[in-house]
């Protein structure tokens, strides 16, 4: 299913394209020996285009200190980045609004999402210090493509998805599990078609789980990946769980502090606003910053201590914490599934279709203790860790499987289908990679089917809990061990 719906998006009349003046410009921008003169010149033969990204040029966005009248003069004040990412973000919201589609969109909270990532992403980038803010807001921009493509190739199929789904942050996981492709596999590709280079490309395919980016490309998809959960504070009805995201990650993933952040968020606050008066798009009213921030801490204020006390004497500490850690929808170190979602894809796996057995299968997979204890410092602990959590992805992905990480060392697999050989074959096959990365990593399985005995999701853990156990014990990994669980 997965490749007849890539065919069908991406064999689609109707998605969006970029003029021939936004192919030209990434075409010269990709020579380094390219001249001013002749990249102006390529931008004015659009006269439309080039009093845009003038008037923007000269907005308080930019803050100029004198008028800038022409291409080439922008080019020469401000250099090549911004004055492309420009060119690029116009051409990109043409192409979209050009392409209206007979399915209900609701394009206002897309091109929020799409703004204020793209400015949060550039703040990120400047705040941390990095030189690519201006790529980082077009990735911003750029990032839910795929979304419009899809809408516009699939037309009510994708809508009965985005129904189902509700909110963006379940749009990933209900596009998987219906379609078995995704946004961003799609707006990568897209992007490709468009001939961006790799520094676009990536943050569109890994923005909803950036830890999970290739390790060159990690800190741009991190950057637009934490202005999402910038926007999810200006537009959450209740910012305070956004708020404990975006300061925990950005402490994490840039050494950004809480001041820092306040800072930022009321910076994307007031540019969004300008930059959708330029860009004349309609995202809707916008959320007074400082409201929020004191309802964030008002209500923060009033959660009462005890009941952390409470939670770790009824024996319910372990869940609580975990979202108290992190409450979003992916670990933030490996991308994979966080622990708060593990109940939601037990239930998911469960539901089955109208009219058949439910048939699901749990596996746990932990990383030895000797394994973590003899790495060298902390940072090679969490590089193994991510290791295992990228080769369990790869490995079991062809099956449309969820990976989520339960805690430090130890990860759950759940399967929709009881398979008996084939996840076999896939533990032997993630044994024998991990068997080629240095230094090699012992690892032990549990394993547990639904049905029989095991009537619940409960019952499930329960039963791939003590396989893990006496595979551990007995320094075996099969799916065998479990059939009396």
């Amino acid at each position: 299913m997965k490749h007849e719906t890539l065919n069908k998006v991406l064999s689609c009349k109707a998605l969006p394209s970029l003029p021939a003046v936004a192919l030209r410009v990434i075409e010269q921008t990709s020579d380094p020996n390219i001249k001013l003169a002749e990249l102006a010149n390529t931008i004015q033969n659009d006269q439309g285009l080039t009093a845009k990204v003038l008037k923007t040029v000269n907005s308080s966005f930019y803050g100029l200190r004198s008028p800038c009248s022409t291409i080439n003069r922008a080019l020469v004040l401000m250099g090549l980045a911004p004055v492309k990412t420009l060119v690029l973000g116009f051409s990109l919201v043409n192409a979209v609004n050009d392409r209206k589609n007979a399915v209900q969109f609701d394009y206002v909270s897309y091109w929020r999402r799409g703004l204020y990532t793209a400015v949060a992403s550039k703040a990120i980038a400047e705040a941390a210090g990095r030189k690519w803010g201006d790529e980082a807001f077009l990735a911003g921009l750029l990032q839910d493509i795929g979304v419009v493509a899809m809408v516009n190739a699939l037309g009510d199929e994708y809508g009965a998805v985005l129904a189902k789904a509700g909110r963006h942050q379940d749009l990933s996981r209900t596009e998987a599990e219906v379609l078995e492709v995704t946004h961003t596999e799609v707006g990568a590709m897209l992007a490709e078609r468009w001939k961006l280079p790799k520094d676009l490309v990536m943050p569109v395919r890994y923005h909803e789980r950036p830890t999970a980016a290739p390790q060159d490309y990690a800190d741009r998809c991190r950057c637009v990946g934490l202005a999402n959960v910038v926007h999810d504070v200006l537009s959450d009805e209740d910012p305070r769980e956004a708020f404990a995201s975006l300061y925990d990650k950005a402490d994490k993933w840039f050494g950004l502090d809480a001041a820092t952040v306040d800072a930022l968020i009321r910076r994307c606050g007031d540019a969004t606003r300008e930059l959708s008066r330029l860009f004349n798009l309609d995202t809707g009213t916008y959320r007074n910053v400082d409201e929020i921030m004191q309802q964030a801490a008002d209500r923060q204020a009033q959660i009462d201590p005890s009941e952390g006390a409470e939670a770790i004497e009824s024996g319910e500490a372990g869940s609580l914490a975990s979202l108290l850690k992190d409450s979003s929808e992916f670990d933030p170190l490996t991308g994979v599934y966080a622990r708060g979602m593990f109940n939601s894809l037990i239930r998911t796996a469960l539901e089955g279709k109208p009219g058949e057995g439910k048939s699901a299968m749990l596996l746990q997979v932990s990383l030895d203790a000797s394994t973590l204890e003899e790495a060298p410092s902390d940072e090679d602990a969490d590089e193994r860790i991510v290791r295992l959590a990228n080769v369990l992805s790869r490995q079991f992905g062809p099956q449309g499987v969820a990976v989520c990480r339960l805690s430090h060392e130890l990860f759950a697999v759940v399967l929709s289908s009881s398979d008996d050989r084939l996840a076999q074959s896939t533990i032997e096959s993630v044994q024998k990679e991990l068997g080629t990365i240095q230094p090699i990593m012992s690892i032990s399985f549990g394993t547990a089917r639904f049905g029989g005995a095991i009537k619940s999701g409960h019952d499930l853990v329960v039963a791939a809990t003590k396989s893990l156990q006496v595979n551990r014990q007995r320094g075996k990994s099969s799916v065998s061990a479990s059939k009396a669980a």
